[in-house]
Order: structure tokens, then C-alpha cells, then sequence
């Protein structure tokens, strides 16, 4: 409901193509006067890399385009369609593809929630010369996310998944935090009150990798939110992660 809101009370274009692939679409909400330069989040959807899509995920776009923000939601093809190394090349892709096709972006901040977390947060150790592009990444917003795979090589997650050991290591992103460089962005890591115990436990551990690294990252506790609304909330103006 969110989104229908967003799509009806905003400029966009949907079902932009970053590639050749089903899922590889993008759907952008425009700020009022899209003809300057302007910033742009984008948002990467949760769903346990199986369900959700970029169809439901324009519901924070209304108070940030309000505020001279593009909102851009990224598709990528879901498991079982799209397996890990997919999922996380597509996101990159999406990237390297909205900085070639819009050069009126002035600054992306991403902002994925639980597997979109995850893979927001493998973009940041991404090796940018295979792409051609080099996004200005300023900041990243990573909402109740899995930095670390491992420990769902055995549940029902990864049934559809279906990874490996290896596959799991390679796209952990507590297994590739680079050293800081001087253009890192800020990155916020957010966990809600309400998480399970193991989204709260790897919250914290990557953010102490990051900042180990060198990073500039700050935790942020949610408290009264669990594991759903801390990401929905951002349809409301006066919401903190909204703010910030």
C-alpha cells in the first residue's frame, strides 16, 4: 500500500532495465524538480533472497522526495532463480548502471533491510574498475541485516539458496571488510529492539569489524521495533531512521 501510494503521488520511471535479465529492472522516484542534480538513496528489499521485489519497496520514497531525494528500489532475481553470486552482481551492476545513465546523481546512499542489508553491504568491498563506473557512494544505511552466511548453510533458508560452504564465505561481507580508504562513505548499521538474538549478535560484530577497519560507522538500537517495522516505519516523516 505504501508503495501504490509513492507511485501515485511521485515522478517515476518503473521498470527501468540495468540488464537483460527478467528481474533486472529498477524503479526510480523522482524528487519535485528532477532537472538539477540531486542525491539519491537506494533501496535494496529483504525477503530472505527469495520473495518481496522492487514492487513493494517504494514506501519510504514519499518524505525523502519530498526533500529533493531520489529514491531508487533495486530489483534482482531471487532465489531459486538467481542464486548468491548472481543476486550480489546484479545489485552492483544496478549501480554502476544508474551513475552512467544519470548523471544528474550527486552522492548514493544505500539503504537495504535484512538480505538487502546483507547486500548493500557487500557492495561496499566491490572492486569498481570491473564495472566501467565508479559510484559516489556516501553513506549506507544497513537495517536488521546477515553479515555472515555461515550459519544458514543448515536451516530452511537455504533450501532455495542452495549454497555452499564456499559460496557462503565468498559473499559474507564479515569475510571482505577492506581497510578504509580515504573515500570510504559512513556507513549506520540498525538493529531493532525486537531482532532475533542472531541478527542482533552479527549487528553488532560487523559494525566492530567495520570500525576496527578503519571505518567511520555508528550502531544504531532501535528500541519499541522488531524485526519488520523498523524498515516499514521509513514511510513516516517523523520516523528517526527517516531522519537520519
Amino acid at each position: 500500500a505504501g508503495t501504490e501510494r509513492a507511485r501515485a503521488s511521485t515522478q517515476t520511471s518503473l521498470h527501468v532495465p540495468y540488464g537483460s535479465g527478467d528481474g533486472e529492472k529498477i524503479d526510480i522516484y523522482f524528487p519535485a524538480d528532477p532537472s538539477g542534480t540531486f542525491p539519491v538513496l537506494v533501496y535494496i528489499h529483504g525477503g530472505y533472497w527469495q520473495c518481496l521485489s522492487k514492487d513493494e519497496s517504494g514506501f519510504a520514497a514519499p518524505p525523502l522526495v519530498a526533500q529533493g531525494v531520489a529514491v531508487v528500489a533495486v530489483g534482482y532475481d531471487t532465489a531459486p532463480k538467481g542464486d548468491m553470486d548472481t543476486m550480489v552482481l546484479q545489485v552492483r551492476r544496478s549501480l554502476a548502471f544508474l551513475v552512467e545513465q544519470y548523471p544528474g546523481v550527486r552522492g548514493i546512499y544505500l539503504c537495504g533491510h535484512s538480505a538487502g542489508a546483507h547486500l548493500a553491504a557487500m557492495v561496499l568491498s566491490t572492486d569498481w574498475a570491473e564495472f566501467g563506473a565508479v559510484p559516489d557512494i556516501r553513506g549506507a544505511v544497513l537495517v536488521s541485516g546477515v553479515y555472515d552466511l555461515e550459519p544458514i548453510l543448515h536451516t530452511y533458508v537455504n533450501d532455495a539458496l542452495s549454497m555452499s560452504r564456499e559460496v557462503a564465505q565468498r559473499n559474507s561481507p564479515m569475510r571482505h571488510v577492506a581497510s578504509v580508504v580515504p573515500a570510504a562513505c559512513e556507513v549506520l548499521v540498525a538493529v531493532a529492539q525486537h531482532d532475533s538474538p542472531e541478527f542482533r549478535r552479527q549487528s553488532q560484530e560487523y559494525s566492530q569489524a567495520l570500525r576496527a577497519a578503519g571505518w567511520s560507522v555508528s550502531l544504531l538500537d532501535l528500541a519499541g521495533v522488531d524485526h519488520f517495522d523498523i524498515i516499514e516505519r521509513l514511510s513516516e516523516d517523523s520516523y528517526v531512521l527517516t531522519q537520519v
